[in-house]
């Protein structure tokens, strides 16, 4: 019966045509060495509508007079998919084999026409020296259960004129190679997540790694060090992950040209305080601004379409950073 079901909603998402009669289900399950009649399919597809009302709180095949059944609302609006989908093909550490995996999964309850109404980009054919699916999942089950992870770290040199990858030997397990970790939380930054825990060699602090530079991560044995509530946990992601901030929230005043408006409104929200200054000039007054090295990179990207005026110690920075830069143009 199982199998019954699961041919008649490969057909109701699969066929082009709007609507499937009882006899066309009969003959494709037919097709698919499966006897069935008119009366079994009716009943098969209401007890297929009272899992999805529970799994969605509404059927999800509707019977339509001299059309058949058809599925009139997909599982997920467009919008919707089109986020989930967008999150999977331009996740920088995932193989081009788990997006494909992915997105099989995401889209096996949508229709066709669902999926080609979707802006589906080219995947590209990518590999990885590990599964970042893999190494999620080990890590987010050794979380749950309080249990240590070990792993390689691997670094980069210059070989034959390209980068290769070299393990890191600072680790502190059986080998020099071997990472002993007791993991407390996944975080994700700039498309590539990053996993916080507590490494011996670092007592006094929390540690930091990045997922896809680890290498052979498993379980392991051994005391679980749960320090985490002795550290602000927000406070030092906001500082390690928001470019280095140094904690200082400053007043922070700057005039940029109106073609950097949208990129400034952006940044800073629409809260900002903006007046018009000369020609196409404005300046800006933005409250409790987080003191970071984001913020001075933001601005150095900008060139010369932006300056600022206040706090000084920032607009000193930037200044001192263009000279150095401009020097390296000038030998």
């Amino acid at each position: 019966m199982g199998e019954k079901m699961a041919l008649i909603l490969q057909l109701l998402l699969t066929s082009r045509k709007i609507g499937i009669k009882n006899e066309e289900i009969v003959n494709y399950l037919k097709e698919h060495g499966l006897k069935s009649h008119r009366k079994e399919v009716g009943e098969l597809v209401h007890d297929m509508n009272d899992f999805f009302t529970l799994f969605l709180g509404y059927p999800l095949i509707h019977g339509k007079p001299k059309r058949g059944y058809v599925i009139e609302n997909e599982y997920y609006e467009d919008g919707e998919l089109q986020l989930l989908v967008d999150a999977i093909l331009f996740n920088k550490d995932a193989s081009a084999k788990e997006k494909e995996a992915l997105l099989k999964k995401l889209l096996s309850f949508s229709s066709i026409y669902q999926k080609e109404r979707l802006s589906m980009m080219p995947l590209l054919k990518t590999e990885q020296p590990f599964s970042l699916i893999l190494n999620l999942t080990t890590i987010l089950h050794a979380i749950d259960e309080h249990k240590n992870i070990t792993f390689n770290y691997i670094d980069y040199a210059i070989s034959n004129y390209h980068p290769v990858e070299i393990t890191s030997k600072n680790g502190n397990g059986k080998t020099k190679e071997d990472y002993n970790v007791s993991p407390y939380r996944i975080y994700l930054d700039n498309n590539h997540y990053y996993l916080i825990g507590y490494f011996s060699k670092r007592k006094t602090n929390l540690s930091m790694y990045r997922i896809d530079r680890m290498r052979y991560v498993r379980r392991i044995g051994g005391v679980y060090v749960d320090i985490q509530d002795q550290y602000d946990l927000a406070g030092f992601i906001t500082k390690r992950f928001h470019m280095f901030a140094s904690g200082e929230e400053v007043q922070l005043t700057f005039s940029f040209k109106g073609v950097l408006l949208r990129e400034v409104v952006s940044r800073f929200g629409h809260t900002i305080a903006v007046k018009k200054l000369k020609e196409d000039w404005y300046q800006a007054s933005v409250d409790h601004v987080l003191m970071n090295d984001g913020l001075k990179m933001w601005f150095l990207m900008q060139g010369a379409n932006v300056h600022v005026d206040e706090p000084i110690t920032l607009k000193e920075e930037i200044e001192q950073d263009l000279k150095k830069a401009l020097s390296l143009y000038q030998k």
